[in-house]
């Protein structure tokens, strides 16, 4: 008898990143991401944070949000603006696209004064979503403890996105 592992879907995810350490935890980042789910008809979302990580090193937290969209298991991912995956325009808007390319609905959390983070610069796309920089293989590797071409995702291996550390 075979068994076969079923991926229910875990909801709405919110993506924060703080360097240094945030002790409150971005509460009112949460707060906001929190109220614009509702104003969707969204449930809460979970949170998935990098608390006290640098953008240029390794983020456990995106990486485990990679392996949820990969999966089947999120597709939508609600975040403050670009500036959570990187603070370098060109990685955050790679994140972006890789996100997307896996099937994720990416929504930037508008500001208290209505609007998102920021106006999109010339020759990007227009839109709420950011940017960020995918995990390596080898780090996904490390962090999974399998092969560098593939993370361990649920019950099923899902490719590692590619790109420079």
């Amino acid at each position: 008898m075979s068994m076969t592992t079923v991926l229910r879907p875990c909801g709405p995810l919110l993506y924060l990143r703080c360097f240094p350490f945030d002790e409150w935890r971005m509460s009112s980042h949460r707060a906001a991401a929190r109220a614009y789910a509702a104003s969707l008809g969204l449930t809460e979302p979970q949170v998935l944070m990098d608390n006290g990580f640098r953008s240029g090193g390794e983020l456990p937290r995106l990486a485990l949000l990679f392996d949820l969209v990969t999966s089947g298991c999120c597709d939508t991912v609600l975040v403050p603006g670009p500036w959570v995956f990187s603070l370098d325009d060109t990685t955050a808007q790679a994140v972006v696209l890789a996100l997307r390319a896996s099937g994720c609905r990416l929504l930037e959390v508008p500001r208290a004064g209505g609007g998102a983070t920021a106006p999109p610069a010339p020759g990007r796309p227009a839109g709420p979503e950011p940017a960020v920089r995918p995990p390596t293989p080898g780090q996904a590797a490390a962090r999974a403890g399998g092969d560098p071409g593939q993370v361990r995702c649920g019950a099923r291996n899902a490719p590692v996105f590619s790109g420079r550390a």
